[in-house]
């Protein structure tokens, strides 16, 4: 209910249980800032509700399931931290239409399948810099996006079923 606040900075705050959908309502949320807790369960779908986000961090918490499609929908988003997480399943296509993102962060959760292609209309983003772009130690597959393919660091792809031709 607090529909006219613009900041949610709870870090660090041994916070427990889920996100709760009702995040949805608070419409002029600019910064939610939640990194270092013990959140568990998936990012609500809700999360799209909130299109004045600017700075989005979940990162260290224990949070599973798949990012929603929804998060196409913050298109103001400037930085998305999702690391050290137990996130899943492949990345929506949607992300390329984040289109302020500037700060990519996913390493360290379970992320699986091919990264999209859509990941290359992030313009905004210095892929050759750890701190702006960094989606190392999870369980994407080749072939990667040309804009990422140098950038991806150590993949798990033992579970990846990559079709390896001779030339023929």
């Amino acid at each position: 209910q607090l529909t006219q606040i613009s900041t949610i900075a709870l870090y660090s705050n041994n916070l427990e249980g889920a996100i709760p959908s009702e995040i949805g309502n608070l419409s002029n949320v600019i910064d939610l800032i939640l990194f270092n807790n013990s959140l568990s369960g998936e990012i609500p779908s809700e999360i799209g509700y909130l299109t004045n986000l600017t700075d989005l961090y979940l990162n260290d918490n224990t949070l599973s399931g798949e990012i929603p499609s929804e998060i196409g929908n913050l298109t103001n988003l400037q930085n998305l931290y999702l690391d050290s997480n137990q996130f899943s399943g492949e990345l929506p296509t949607e992300i390329g239409s984040l289109s302020d993102l500037t700060r990519l962060k996913l390493a360290d959760n379970m992320f699986s399948g091919e990264i999209p292609e859509s990941i290359c209309e992030l313009d905004n983003i210095n892929y050759y810099h750890e701190s702006y772009f960094d989606i190392e130690n999870n369980n994407f597959c080749p072939p990667y996006p040309d804009c990422v393919a140098d950038f991806v660091g150590t993949q798990n792809t033992e579970n990846c079923d990559e079709v390896i031709t001779d030339g023929c």
